[in-house]
């Protein structure tokens, strides 16, 4: 009777660990996406910064001046 109860008892604490690890899974896999989303957006703000520095086609523009400008 007493390994009865104590196979009970492990199994029972087998489930509870599995549903334990399954629920750490889940929660790691939703950061994973979210950290996966923010960094898509980062590196998107990064690409578009960029381009607007390197896409400057304003033919009077000049960066010495803007040198001259913090002297």
């Amino acid at each position: 009777m007493n390994e009865v109860k104590a196979t009970a008892k492990n199994k029972n604490a087998s489930r509870k660990n599995n549903n334990n690890v399954d629920s750490n899974l889940v929660t790691l896999d939703q950061l994973t996406l979210i950290a996966a989303i923010l960094g898509l957006i980062v590196s998107g703000i990064g690409l578009y910064v960029a381009w607007k520095q390197f896409s400057n086609n304003d033919p009077n523009y000049n960066e010495s001046e803007d040198i001259n400008l913090l002297r």
